[in-house]
């Protein structure tokens, strides 16, 4: 790993108000992001960080801890850390609005998102107000949670301010972290997201895809997601059906996993 490609990662996301550790928990998905980290690639101790970026070794161990609580990195005993990889077929690295608790209260269940359908004008909605635009890319997909349930998204952003949406392949869309996919295509990360949740029936089409009887009683999540400055990106609309399993909901895109609570 180059320190000083990270270094240069980071100098975009140091600034007032963001503590570093977050700062450099965001530079590292940038790099990822942007191809500088590949997957198997070996993370530099705590100390080797510490010698070289403006931060101390306790903020550095926050950030690392943070990156394996969300999936990104993973530490080997005896060896260190990497870059995470080996991920199953179709499983999204990192998810945020998927966030479903496994078993152990800590970890989360895996997710494999499966694109449905891509629309070039959507009808009008929710997503005009919250994007204050009159034109948006709508992404819909269909995620597999484990092997336990399905979840509905459809996801909207204007094409004119990231264009990807509209032009890559949606084969290529199908697995990825949109939020990762925005960070690429903006060089700014997605820092807060506007929350509203209620309970709702999906239309029938949403249903069936979800497998669920039509009129079944889900929960509805509506969710904008912002860059700093309070500048809405995106606008997504989640149906989850009835499960035991419980949702890590944080309003912050940046707050770590379950284990560092």
């Amino acid at each position: 790993m180059d320190l000083a490609q990270l270094s240069t990662h980071l100098k975009r996301h140091l600034r007032p108000g963001v503590p570093k550790y977050l700062a450099l928990k965001d530079a590292f998905v940038e790099a990822i992001a942007s191809g500088s980290l590949q997957s198997g690639d070996k993370v530099p101790n705590e100390q080797e960080l510490a010698a070289t970026l403006p931060m101390s070794l306790g903020t550095i161990q926050r950030a690392l801890r943070e990156l394996v609580d969300t999936g990104v990195i993973a530490r080997r005993p005896g060896h260190g850390s990497f870059v995470k990889g080996g991920l199953a077929q179709g499983e999204m690295a990192h998810p945020f609005h998927c966030r479903f608790l496994g078993d152990d209260g800590t970890s989360y269940l895996p997710v494999y998102p499966e694109v449905l359908a891509r629309n070039l004008q959507p009808l009008p909605g929710p997503w005009q107000q919250a994007l204050k635009s009159a034109s948006a890319v709508e992404i819909t997909r269909r995620i597999r949670i484990a092997d336990e349930f399905y979840v509905h998204t459809s996801f909207f952003i204007d094409p004119q301010r990231v264009p990807v949406f509209a032009r890559i392949a949606l084969q290529d869309l199908s697995h990825s972290n949109f939020k990762d996919t925005i960070f690429k295509a903006c060089g700014q990360a997605v820092t807060t997201i506007d929350l509203m949740m209620r309970q709702e029936a999906p239309p029938p089409a949403v249903c069936e895809a979800i497998a669920v009887a039509a009129g079944t009683v889900c929960t509805g999540i509506r969710a904008i997601g912002h860059f700093p400055g309070d500048d809405p990106i995106y606008y997504q609309h989640i149906f989850i059906p009835p499960s035991p399993r419980e949702l890590h909901v944080v309003a912050d895109a940046r707050a770590p996993g379950m284990s560092d609570q």
